[in-house]
C-alpha cells in the first residue's frame, strides 16, 4: 500500500472512533424535564406596602415559561410583566432579575423553587440568602394550563 492510501485509512479509522466516543458519551446524557407553557399560580393576597410581585386581579395570576433545555425564562402575568432568567438542574429551580416595582426600584428578585408532580412551587424574595427571616418571601403553587402546550411534562 501507498503511503497516501495509509494516511487515508488511519484518517478513517480517527474519524470513526472520534464519532464513536461522541455517541457513547451522548447516551449517558438525559434531558431536563420539559416545563415550558403557561402555568397559573395561586399567589397569596398581599397586604405590604411593598409587595414583590403586583397582580392586577386575584385567581387570574399565571406565569409563562418558556425553556431552552435547562435554561428558563419566566415572565409573570403582574402588572409590570416581571422577568426572571433561571436554571434548572435536578428538578430544582434557581434564577434572579431585576424587580419592577416602584418601590423596590434597583433590587433584584431571587427565585428558588422545585419541579414536585405535575406542579411547581416557587419562591421569591429579595435576599440571596434564603435563610434571612428579614427578607418578605412570595411562595406561589404553579400548576400547568392542560392547552398550554402540546408536550406533556416529562420525567426522567
Amino acid at each position: 500500500m501507498t503511503r497516501s492510501t495509509l494516511l487515508y485509512l488511519g484518517m478513517l479509522v480517527l474519524v470513526s472512533v472520534g464519532f464513536e466516543g461522541i455517541r457513547r458519551v451522548g447516551n449517558t446524557l438525559t434531558p431536563p424535564p420539559h416545563i415550558a407553557g403557561q402555568w397559573s399560580l395561586s399567589a397569596p393576597s398581599s397586604s405590604s406596602s411593598c409587595p414583590l410581585l403586583e397582580f392586577v386581579e386575584a385567581g387570574k395570576e399565571s406565569v409563562q415559561v418558556e425553556q431552552s433545555g435547562r435554561y428558563l425564562m419566566l415572565t409573570f402575568s403582574d402588572i409590570h410583566r416581571t422577568q426572571l432568567h433561571a436554571r434548572l438542574n435536578d428538578r430544582q429551580l434557581h434564577g434572579s432579575g431585576p424587580s419592577k416595582v416602584t418601590c423596590a426600584e434597583g433590587k433584584w428578585l431571587y427565585l428558588t423553587g422545585r419541579l414536585h408532580g405535575g406542579s411547581l412551587e416557587i419562591v421569591l424574595t429579595h435576599s440571596q440568602e434564603m435563610s434571612s427571616s428579614a427578607a418578605p418571601a412570595l411562595v406561589l403553587l404553579a400548576t400547568q394550563t392542560p392547552s398550554s402546550d402540546p408536550h406533556p411534562l416529562a420525567s426522567p
